[in-house]
C-alpha cells in the first residue's frame, strides 16, 4: 500500500472531561523541528550581523545581555564585594592591551572604562536587583555613554573611514561581491583581507598584476604600491596591502656600523642571518643559511651595480660573527669581498698583488669543501652535520660565479666537479656555498644543479624582466614582484625565497661604504672556530692558506734574493763597471719567476708507464667510449680554453670540426676524441652530423632553453 503523501493536517479530537475550552488539536513533530530551524537562521543571520561590526553591534549586544544577567546574579545571592573586586584587573589588562595595539589614550580609556563597569555593574545589581526604576534609568544612561565613547573614538573613527575606503575600491575594482574581512594598519598603509568566494573567481585569478594596477589607479599611487597576494590559511581570501606613504624614504642602516654595537657571538643555529626590512611588517629578510636539516646553498642573481657586494658583506657580516662557522670568500673578478673581509674570513680568492685572478687559490678552495663533504660523511654515513666549534659549519662566498665556473675560465672544466659535489652533497655534511652571478643560466653558472639544489634564491636588481624566469620560472603565478621594475631609483632592494618557498621583498641593509666594512672586519678579528686537526692535515695547502704566494696561479715559486745592498750599488756606481753579478742573479731569479709563473704544479705522486699508455689508448679511443669513460678523463687546459673561448665568441653560430682543427693545429682524428670527451662532460653540444655538424656551448646549443634541471637525481635538492 502506498504511502499517505497528503499534506499535513491538524486532527481534532473531542475534549476530554474537564476541558472546557473545547477540542484541541495534535501537532506532529515536524512543526517543532520547523520552529528550531528558523530559530538558528534567525540567531545566525543576527550574528553574521555583529560580525560586520563587531566593536560597535557586538559591544551594544553585550551591554543589552548584561542587564538581565545581573538579575541572575542578585537571584544567586553573590557576594557584591567579591564581584566587584575584578573590577581593577578588568580594567588593567584592558589598558594594556588596548594600548598595546592602538597606541590611543582615548580609544584605551573608553575600552577601561567599560572593563571595569562590567563587574561593578554585576555588584550593583547583585545588591538591589533591576527592578528599581533608579537602577534601569542608572544603567541605561552608563551603557549608553559607555558604547558613545568606545564607538565614536579615534580608532574605530579610523576603522569606518578605512571600510568605507575599501567600500570605494572595491566598487572601483569590481569586487562589489567580496567582503571585507579585517583591515589592518602596516608601517607604510593598510592591509585588507577580502572574502571573494562570491566573486566566481579564485585567489589566484584575482592576485595577479591586473587587479592591482586598477586598485592603484583609484588611489593615485604607483603600481608597485599595490600588492595582492593568497592567503595561506584561506584559500577563498585575497590580502591586498597598500603602501600609502614611501616605503624607501628611510635608508636601512646596518646596526654593526654604530660606534656603541658590540654584537653577541651567536651558534649558526640560534637563527637565521638578518639581511635587511620588510618596509611593511618591519620584521627582518631573514636568510636561512643553516637548521635543523643541515646547511642550505643560495642562488644569487643580479645584474652589474644590482647589489651583489652589499649583499654578501652583509653575509659575511653575520656569518663571521658566528661561533661554530667559518666563511671562504671567492671574487676573481674584482676581489672586492676577499679584500676588504679577509681579515675575518678564514680562506679567500680574489686578485693577487700582480693584479691576475687567484685561479690556484680559488680552485683549492672548493676543492677544499669537496674533500670535507667527503671526509664527514665517511664518518657519520651522511647523517646531518651539527655544527660546534671545534668542527664547524662552513659557507663559501661565491662572488661573480662565471669567473671560475663559466665558459672562459681557465680552470671551469676542474672547478666544476669540485663545485657540483658542493651542490650536491653539502647539505647533510654542513657546507653551504652562496653563488652569485648576473644571470641564471650555464654559461654564468656553468651546471644546471644550481637551481636544483639551492634551497635559497635572491634576486636583486635586474636588467629585464625575462631574467626573473631563469631563476624563478613562477614567479608571476606566485605573486612576486618584478625586479626589473620594482622600487625604480632605489638601491639595495632585493626579493628572497626560502627553502619553503615563502617568500618576502624588501631593502638589504647598507653595508655599501667599504671603508667602514673594512673597519668591521678589523674589528671581528680572525675565526674563533676551526676545522678538527685530521680534516685539516687533509686538506692540500689549507694549513698553509695564509702564507703569501705572488703567481695567481697558485704555483709553488722559486724565491731568491732580488735586492741589492746600498754598499754594492756604489762600488759597482764608483768603478764604471757593467751589472754585477749580483744584478744579473737578480735578473735571473726574475726571470726564472716569470717562466715558472704559469707551470703547473708537480703531481704528488709518480705516474706509472702503464697508467700513461692508458690514459692515451682511452684519449684515442674517445669516440667509441661510453660516457662515463670519457667523464673520467681530465681535459688539458690547452684543449678545453681555445675551444670554449671559440664558442663562446660564435654564439649560436658555433663552428665546424674543421675551423676548430685548423685554430688548434692538430690531427683531426685527435681534434674528434677532444671534442667527443667535451661534450660527455657536457662543456659542448652538437648539432647534425658528418662535415655538416656544428659544435655550440650548451646555452647556444639550437632549441636548447634555459629550463631548470629537476632535483631527481640529487640527494641534497633543495
Amino acid at each position: 500500500m502506498a504511502r499517505d503523501r497528503r499534506p499535513f493536517r491538524t486532527v481534532p479530537r473531542p475534549p476530554a472531561p474537564g476541558e472546557p475550552w473545547g477540542p484541541t488539536t495534535r501537532r506532529r513533530p515536524g512543526a517543532i523541528r520547523g520552529a528550531a530551524r528558523l530559530t538558528g537562521r534567525a540567531v545566525t543571520g543576527y550574528g553574521r550581523w555583529v560580525a560586520h561590526a563587531p566593536e560597535t553591534r557586538g559591544l551594544g549586544t553585550a551591554l543589552a545581555a548584561l542587564y538581565p544577567a545581573a538579575e541572575i546574579a542578585h537571584l544567586a545571592h553573590t557576594d557584591p564585594l567579591m564581584m566587584g573586586a575584578f573590577a581593577p584587573p578588568a580594567a588593567l589588562a584592558a589598558w594594556t592591551s588596548t594600548y598595546k595595539a592602538h597606541h590611543s589614550r582615548r580609544y584605551s580609556a573608553a575600552a577601561t572604562a567599560a572593563a571595569a563597569g562590567v563587574p561593578a555593574w554585576l555588584a550593583t545589581a547583585a545588591a538591589t536587583g533591576i527592578t528599581d526604576l533608579h537602577v534601569l534609568l542608572g544603567y541605561s544612561a552608563a551603557a549608553a555613554a559607555g558604547w558613545s565613547a568606545v564607538t565614536w573614538s579615534d580608532v574605530l573613527a579610523h576603522r569606518r573611514a578605512l571600510r568605507a575606503r575599501w567600500d570605494t575600491i572595491a566598487t572601483a575594482a569590481g569586487l562589489e561581491d567580496s567582503r571585507l574581512v579585517r583591515q589592518e594598519e602596516t608601517r607604510t598603509g593598510q592591509r585588507f583581507t577580502v572574502d571573494i568566494r562570491h566573486t566566481r573567481k579564485t585567489a589566484r585569478q584575482l592576485a595577479g598584476r591586473d587587479l592591482a594596477d586598477r586598485i592603484a589607479g583609484v588611489l593615485a599611487l604607483p603600481a608597485e604600491r599595490v600588492k595582492i597576494t593568497t592567503d595561506p590559511r584561506h584559500a577563498g581570501n585575497i590580502i591586498i596591502t597598500v603602501q600609502t606613504t614611501d616605503p624607501w624614504a628611510a635608508p636601512v642602516t646596518h646596526p654593526a656600523l654604530g660606534p656603541a654595537h658590540t654584537p653577541a657571538r651567536q651558534s649558526v643555529m640560534a637563527g637565521p642571518m638578518v639581511l635587511g626590512t620588510d618596509p611593511d611588517t618591519g620584521h627582518g629578510l631573514d636568510l636561512t643559511v643553516y637548521d635543523k636539516d643541515g646547511a642550505w646553498h643560495t642562488f644569487i642573481v643580479a645584474a652589474t651595480n644590482g647589489g651583489k657586494t652589499t649583499l654578501y658583506s652583509n653575509m659575511a657580516e653575520d656569518g663571521t660573527g658566528r661561533t661554530d662557522m667559518l666563511v671562504w670568500g671567492i671574487d676573481l673578478r674584482k676581489g672586492t669581498i676577499p679584500f676588504y673581509w679577509g681579515q675575518a674570513l678564514d680562506a679567500r680568492a680574489g686578485i693577487g698583488p700582480d693584479g691576475r685572478p687567484e685561479y690556484g687559490k680559488a680552485l683549492a678552495i672548493v676543492a677544499w669543501g669537496a674533500e670535507t663533504i667527503r671526509l664527514r660523511s665517511a664518518t657519520s654515513g651522511g647523517k646531518n652535520h651539527v655544527p660546534t666549534p671545534g668542527d664547524p659549519a662552513i659557507l663559501i662566498l661565491l662572488d661573480e660565479g662565471d669567473t671560475l665556473l663559466g665558459a672562459g675560465s681557465p680552470v671551469a672544466h676542474k672547478a666544476r666537479e669540485h663545485v657540483a659535489d658542493i651542490w650536491r652533497g653539502g647539505r647533510s655534511a654542513g657546507v653551504g656555498l652562496a653563488f652569485a652571478g648576473q644571470r641564471g643560466v650555464m654559461q654564468y653558472t656553468g651546471t644546471k644543479d644550481v637551481h636544483a639544489n639551492s634551497g635559497n634564491k635572491i634576486v636583486l636588481r635586474v636588467n629585464r624582466a625575462a631574467e626573473m624566469n631563469n631563476i624563478l620560472p613562477d614567479w608571476e603565478a606566485d605573486g612576486m614582484p618584478d625586479m626589473h621594475s620594482y622600487a625604480p631609483g632605489k638601491p639595495g632592494v632585493a626579493l628572497l625565497v626560502g627553502p619553503d618557498s615563502r617568500w618576502r621583498a624588501g631593502r638589504v641593509r647598507d653595508l655599501s661604504d667599504l671603508d667602514a666594512v673594512a673597519a668591521l672586519a678589523r674589528r671581528r678579528g680572525r675565526p674563533t672556530a676551526a676545522l678538527p686537526p685530521g680534516i685539516a692535515a687533509r686538506l692540500p695547502g689549507y694549513t698553509t692558506r695564509d702564507d703569501p704566494v705572488p703567481a695567481a696561479s697558485g704555483a709553488a715559486i722559486l724565491t731568491l734574493p732580488t735586492t741589492r745592498t746600498g754598499h754594492q750599488d756604489q762600488a759597482a756606481a764608483a768603478s764604471g763597471a757593467g751589472p754585477s753579478a749580483v744584478a744579473r742573479l737578480t735578473r735571473l731569479s726574475a726571470a726564472v719567476q716569470d717562466r715558472l709563473a704559469d707551470m703547473p704544479e708537480p703531481p704528488g705522486q709518480p705516474t706509472s708507464l702503464a697508467d700513461l699508455i692508458a690514459a692515451r689508448d682511452a684519449v684515442n679511443a674517445a669516440e667509441h667510449n661510453d660516457p662515463a669513460t670519457n667523464q673520467a678523463i681530465p681535459i688539458p687546459d690547452g684543449i678545453a680554453e681555445p675551444i670554449l673561448t671559440l664558442l663562446g665568441e660564435r654564439g649560436d653560430t658555433g663552428a665546424r670540426r674543421d675551423e676548430i682543427v685548423a685554430m688548434l693545429g692538430k690531427s683531426r682524428s685527435a681534434v674528434a676524441n677532444w671534442l667527443a670527451i667535451l661534450r660527455d662532460h657536457g662543456l659542448i653540444s652538437a648539432s647534425g652530423a658528418g662535415k655538416a655538424a656544428r659544435y655550440h656551448l650548451p646555452e647556444h646549443a639550437p632549441g636548447a632553453g634555459e629550463d631548470i634541471a629537476s632535483a631527481d637525481d640529487n640527494d641534497d635538492a633543495a
